[in-house]
Formats: structure tokens, C-alpha cells, sequence
């Protein structure tokens, strides 16, 4: 009897949902692994009947518990394709990739780029960075400040972000390392992914400005699919608050050409990757974070809607194998903003959230009774949403007004300090589209 045909997705979660039903459009089981229970409120609910099965997983740091999981779906299902959007299951994703024919990246390989020491020793031997990364170990072992100016603290294996932190003298350093010892990430995915491999790495901060290059790589073909500029929150730039789709930089045909430098560099073969990059005023580019999957969130959604389109149905092609067509990045777009919003300075627990109309995929990204630290810290993150507009001017504008609307805990947010953000000189405005839109 033939087997029947399965797309499986690993931990099923946000916009991923989007991706399951255009797979399961195609005639496709639905495969979920999951650690986390499926979404059952919000935009991102997943209706009955979708999936088809559902395969619950203990730890997504047990590896030979996984193995065993994969070869059962390899053999009992014909797997078509495969999609992913979190960092402690793409080495798993890869491994069913390669016992089902499907082109991926090596898995040894995928662990390399997910560890951010590795990554940034190997750009800085190629000569595509120029800033140095060390061990947290072996800093706090200094006995002076070795770097020439402030540097960033972060997991060497990290996700959303979480406990990024900026140092620029021992004392400070020290303070922040004690800060992440002690510091409890709610989330336990996040918190299990960080502690399991351990470590932090501290480096030169590279000065400029935040964005981000989105693309799609087939068979080692790098296709360059848009870029976003960033929103940051004006008191503390690490923390994000949110990105403009698509973002027409005039320094973008240089990003996507050193872009693809990184992924030949790093031997990133076939998927989605969403690469966040610092750029100087002299278009020097200097990659931040390497992320081997598609961006989060509700990233494709803000993508589908700048574009017209169904983003999901290229993820789908992706993950089968099949060669994306990138032929919408050339129509004349509208423009999407997302926005992160944090709860007001105090707040120690999250009870409700409230979204203006006219916002696009909103949501809580925090449960009622949550704890919060009441700091402006970007795990204190508690919900999110996307506004779109004809011109880049008119949907910055509708972005900063509706995340002033946003009710926490009955209280509006206003220009309270936590939801005061800051932003280039280019994004909010109608620029052309550079030469080299579609390197």
C-alpha cells in the first residue's frame, strides 16, 4: 500500500499556520511535532481537522529520542516537504530532510550557523567581518576592557533576541553576567534552547543601522525576497519593536551582494533565512545574526500583504524542494508594519491586551497571569500586530498611532517610555526601489 504523502511541520506555531494550510491545500498530511500544546486562541488558531497528526515532543534537546521519532514518520509516511521557523528544531528538520531525498542543509553544518562564536570567527577568517567575538569565560577573565569601544553580551546560542545586553567597560560586564545567570525566561522553549547549549559570547558592537535581508535558498541558489528596516525602542536600541515591509535602503544592492557572500561563506544550502545586519553610512554591512529560517512572527504574513500574494505558497515550495517563483519581489508594493509592544514601565504581570481596529494578525504573546520584570526588556514583549498602507509614509504613520492606542491591563499606552521607539531617516518614506531589487 503506498504510503500517503506528509509535510511536517516542527513546533507549529504563529504565521506557521498559514504554511499548514497552503501545504494542506495541496492534498498533503499534516504532520505537527510539537512541545507546546497547538494555538487555540488568536489569529493564529489552529482549526480542527488540519492536522493530521500531531506528535508531542518531550524535549527538543533530546536528540536520540528525536532520531527515533524521525525514522518512524520517514517510514511510515512519504515526506513531501518540511517547514520550520524556531532554532532548537531546524537541526531535526534537517536530519528528516536528508532521510527523506529532500535537499537541505548538512545538519553538522546548520549546527555551526545556529552557534554565534562559530559564526562570527569564520566571517571574521573570510574577511567579511571585522569585529571579534570571545567566549563570556574568557572576557570576564580580562583584566582590562579589550575591545576598542561598547560590545554586546548574547547567547552563543540563541532566539528572539532574548538576553541581548550592551557593555562597554568590566565592571558593566560583570554586572550583566551576573544578570544572566540569575535571569528566568518565561518562555521554556526559549529557556531550554539557551540553557541546553550554554555559554554566551560577547562582541564588538558594530555601530549603524538595524535591518534585516529576507531570502530563500534552493539548491545553494540564494534568492533575495525583500528587505526590512527596524523599529527599536528609543531608550534601549537592543530591545525591537517592530519592522517596515518592504524597506527600499540605498544601500540595499550592496546588502544582498554581501548577504549572499555570508551564506556561500557559512555553506547554507536550501531554505528560508532571515539575516539581521548593522550598515554604516558608508554601506559598510555588518552581519549581527544569522537565522537559517524564514523570519518570525507574522513576518510572511506582513510579506503576503506588501505583495499580494500567499507567502505561505513559497514556504511550501521550499520546503518540497520545488524552485520558488520570486517573480512578485518586482510588482509595485503596499507596505506592512508590524510592531512589538511592551507592557508600561512597573508592570510585573500581564492580565489583557486590547487592539485598535484596522490592525492585521493581533495578538497576546503572553497568557494572562504571565509574570513580566517590569523592565523595558524584550522578553516582556506582550503583544503584536500589523497595519498596511499604499505608501511607506502613510503606514509608519498608522503604525506609531495604533501601537499609542493598545490597551495593557486597561491602561493605554500612550508616550509612556516603554513605547517611545526610534527609527532611520529612511523608514516612513517613499523611496525608489534601488537598482538591484532582485540581485
Amino acid at each position: 500500500m503506498p504510503r500517503r504523502r506528509a509535510f511536517v511541520l516542527f513546533e507549529l506555531m504563529n504565521a506557521m499556520l498559514h504554511t499548514a494550510q497552503a501545504a494542506k491545500a495541496r492534498g498533503f498530511d499534516i504532520v505537527a511535532l510539537n512541545h507546546n500544546p497547538l494555538c487555540a486562541t488568536g489569529p493564529f488558531t489552529v482549526p480542527d481537522g488540519l492536522v493530521d497528526e500531531l506528535v508531542p515532543i518531550a524535549s527538543w534537546a533530546d536528540a536520540p529520542a528525536l532520531d527515533t521519532v524521525l525514522k518512524d514518520l520517514a517510514d511510515r509516511y512519504d515526506i513531501a516537504g518540511t517547514h520550520s521557523m524556531f532554532e532548537p528544531t531546524l537541526p531535526h528538520q534537517a536530519a528528516l530532510r536528508r532521510l527523506a531525498g529532500l535537499p537541505t542543509t548538512d545538519p553538522g553544518t546548520l549546527l555551526g550557523i545556529l552557534d554565534k562564536t562559530r559564526v562570527r570567527a569564520t566571517l571574521y577568517e573570510a574577511g567579511l567581518s571585522a569585529l571579534r567575538g570571545v567566549p563570556l569565560d574568557e572576557a570576564l577573565a580580562w583584566q582590562d576592557w579589550e575591545f576598542a569601544g561598547a560590545a554586546v553580551l548574547k547567547p552563543a546560542n540563541g532566539t528572539g533576541s532574548a538576553l541581548c545586553f550592551e557593555v562597554s567597560t568590566l565592571a558593566g560586564l560583570h554586572a550583566v553576567a551576573e544578570r544572566v545567570r540569575t535571569a528566568d525566561v518565561v518562555n521554556p522553549l526559549m529557556r531550554d534552547y539557551i540553557r541546553a547549549h550554554g555559554g554566551f559570547v560577547l562582541e564588538e558592537k558594530a555601530e549603524g543601522e538595524l535591518l534585516s535581508v529576507e531570502s530563500v535558498v534552493h539548491r545553494g541558489e540564494v534568492g533575495f525576497v525583500t528587505l526590512t528596516g527596524r523599529y527599536v525602542l528609543a531608550s534601549d536600541p537592543v530591545v525591537e519593536q517592530g519592522m517596515q515591509t518592504p524597506y527600499h535602503h540605498p544601500r540595499l544592492p550592496r546588502l544582498a551582494e554581501t548577504s549572499r557572500a555570508v551564506h556561500a561563506c557559512l555553506g547554507f544550502h536550501h531554505g528560508g533565512t532571515h539575516l539581521e545586519f548593522m550598515v554604516a553610512d558608508d554601506g559598510t554591512a555588518e552581519l549581527i545574526d544569522f537565522n537559517p529560517r524564514p523570519a518570525g512572527f507574522a513576518s510572511p504574513v506582513s510579506i503576503g500583504e506588501a505583495y499580494g500574494l500567499d507567502y505561505a505558497n513559497v514556504l511550501v515550495d521550499v520546503g518540497c524542494g520545488i524552485a520558488p517563483d520570486l517573480g512578485f519581489t518586482a510588482r509595485p508594493p503596499r507596505y506592512a508594519v508590524e510592531m512589538v509592544v511592551l507592557p508600561p514601565p512597573g508592570t510585573t504581570e500581564f492580565r489583557s491586551i486590547e487592539f485598535p481596529e484596522g490592525t492585521i494578525a493581533a495578538r497576546a504573546t503572553k497568557s494572562p497571569g504571565e509574570r513580566l520584570s517590569g523592565r523595558a526588556d524584550q522578553l516582556d514583549a506582550v503583544g503584536m500586530f500589523i497595519v498596511t498602507a499604499p505608501t511607506a509614509a502613510e503606514a509608519h504613520r498608522l503604525g506609531l498611532a495604533a501601537r499609542r492606542e493598545v490597551v495593557v491591563n486597561g491602561v493605554r499606552l500612550g508616550d509612556n517610555p516603554h513605547n517611545i521607539v526610534a527609527f532611520s531617516e529612511y523608514i516612513g518614506r517613499d523611496l525608489p526601489a534601488p537598482d538591484g531589487r532582485r540581485p
